[in-house]
C-alpha cells in the first residue's frame, strides 16, 4: 500500500468510493457538496498499486472552547473498497493524518463514529451528546405573540443575519465550530435544500432563526438558535404554525443535559437522548500549554502512559506554578509531585466538560492524589460541550 494525499485529479475515484460506502444520491446537490469539501480538505488516501483502496477525509475547522480557539481536523468520509479491507489501511492513514496534525500545530480532531470501540483505539472518546424531539404536530407547544415577528427568507437574504446571530451566541462556543464562509455554503446551502426562518425585534434587528425543512409531511428543525426570549417565542410560534400542515415536528440539537421544560405549559413528554461525535486531543503538550493554565494555585502533573497513534502524548506533565505556570514533561511517572494518571480518552473527556473528575473517580477511570482533586474540579468547564455540525 502506498499512503498519499489525493489531489484534484483524484476527485473522481475519490467522489466514487465515498458514493459506494455511503450510498448517498449520486446527483448534482451531492456531487457539488462533495466537491466543496474535498476542495477545503486534506483527503488521505491508500492505494494498492494505482487502485485506490481507502480514504478518509480531514477538513481543517476552528472550535471555540475555553474563550478560545483551537485548530481542529473533522473527520469524515472513512471508506475502504471491500476487496482491500482487513489490510490495517486505516491504521496507516490514522496515523499519518495524526502526525500532520501534531506537526502543524492542529491540537484537536472530531468524528462520527460508525463504532466507538473501533475510533477509540486510535484516541478518540465519545464528548458529544444529542437530543432528538419526535412528536405529534398537534403536541408541539406553543408560545405567546411576541413583540418582534418573524419572516421566511431564502437563503441569499438570511446568511449575514445567521452569521451575525452565531457571532453573538454562545451557543458554540463550548466545543462548536467557529463556521467559516465557505463552511456556511456547504452546510446550508450547497450540501442541502432548506427554508430559512429570521426573527426581527421591534427595531427590525434579527435576533434568532430557524434552518429547516419539510418532507414527507414531518417538520424538521435543522438549526435553531435564539439570542432573547423574545426570539424563542417568536420562532416557535412559527414552528407551531405548521401543525396543520404536517403530521409530525422533529427537532434534534446538541445535548447540554439542560432543557428549557420549564418554559412551557405542557411541556413535551418524550424526547431521545444518544451518543454522537467523538473527540480527541491530538497534542497534550500544547493544548495545556494554550490551555493558559494561570489560575493554578498547586503544581501537580498529569501522567498519559500509552497513546499508540499518538505517542508524543506519552509521559508526565508537570504543571508548575512558580509565579507563573509553566509545562515541562518528563518521562512516566518521573514525578514528585501529586498526579492524575489518565488516559488520552479520558483526558479529553475532563478536559471539554463532558466527565468531571468526580465522575471519573467513582468509576475508577483515574488514578489521582486527592490533594489535587479540588484543583481539577476548578481547572475544568461545569458546562457540557455542545456540537451541532457533522463531518
Amino acid at each position: 500500500m502506498t499512503i498519499k494525499k489525493l489531489q484534484e485529479e483524484n476527485f473522481t475515484e475519490s467522489y466514487q468510493l465515498a458514493h459506494y460506502a455511503f450510498r448517498f444520491a449520486d446527483d448534482q446537490q451531492h456531487q457539488e457538496g462533495f466537491t466543496t469539501l474535498f476542495n477545503h480538505s486534506n483527503v488521505y488516501a491508500a492505494f494498492n498499486e494505482q487502485e485506490l483502496a481507502s480514504q478518509m477525509i480531514a477538513t481543517p475547522l476552528k472550535v471555540q472552547l475555553y474563550n478560545q480557539l483551537f485548530d481542529m481536523a473533522g473527520i469524515g468520509f472513512v471508506s475502504s473498497d471491500p476487496s482491500f479491507r482487513g489490510q490495517g489501511n486505516i491504521d496507516q492513514l490514522m496515523q499519518k493524518m495524526l502526525v500532520d496534525c501534531y506537526e502543524n500545530g492542529i491540537l484537536l480532531s472530531y468524528l462520527d463514529p460508525f463504532s466507538y470501540p473501533f475510533y477509540r483505539k486510535y484516541g478518540y472518546e465519545l464528548t458529544f451528546e444529542r437530543i432528538c424531539y419526535d412528536v405529534e404536530s398537534s403536541a408541539w407547544p406553543d408560545s405567546p405573540k411576541p413583540k418582534g415577528y418573524v419572516r421566511r427568507k431564502t437563503w441569499a437574504q438570511a446568511k449575514e443575519a445567521i452569521k451575525q446571530i452565531d457571532q453573538a451566541s454562545s451557543k458554540h462556543k463550548h466545543g462548536g465550530i467557529l463556521r467559516e464562509g465557505w463552511w456556511y455554503e456547504y452546510k446550508f446551502n450547497i450540501s442541502h435544500s432548506y427554508y430559512f426562518a429570521i426573527y426581527y425585534n421591534e427595531e427590525d434587528r434579527p435576533e434568532g432563526y430557524l434552518v429547516y425543512k419539510i418532507k414527507d409531511g414531518k417538520f424538521h428543525c435543522v438549526r435553531w438558535v435564539n439570542l432573547t426570549e423574545s426570539a424563542y417565542r417568536g420562532i416557535n410560534r412559527y414552528i407551531s404554525s405548521h401543525k396543520d400542515s404536517t403530521q409530525r415536528i422533529i427537532y434534534e440539537k446538541g445535548y447540554a443535559k439542560n432543557e428549557d421544560f420549564f418554559l412551557n405549559d405542557n411541556p413535551i413528554g418524550k424526547a431521545e437522548i444518544r451518543p454522537e461525535m467523538m473527540a480527541r486531543i491530538v497534542d497534550v503538550e500544547s493544548f495545556l500549554n494554550k490551555r493558559l493554565l494561570k489560575d493554578v494555585k498547586k503544581s501537580f502533573a498529569i501522567t498519559i502512559e500509552k497513546d499508540h497513534y499518538a505517542p508524543w502524548n506519552e509521559g508526565t506533565f508537570e504543571i508548575v506554578n512558580k509565579k507563573q505556570v509553566n509545562i515541562v514533561k518528563k518521562e512516566v511517572n518521573q514525578t514528585q509531585l501529586p498526579q492524575l494518571k489518565i488516559s488520552i480518552q479520558r483526558l479529553t473527556q475532563l478536559l471539554f466538560g463532558y466527565c468531571s473528575i468526580d465522575t471519573l473517580i467513582f468509576y475508577d477511570l483515574v488514578e489521582i492524589d486527592e490533594e489535587i482533586i479540588e484543583i481539577i474540579r476548578q481547572l475544568t468547564p461545569q458546562q457540557a460541550p455542545i456540537l451541532e455540525d457533522y463531518f
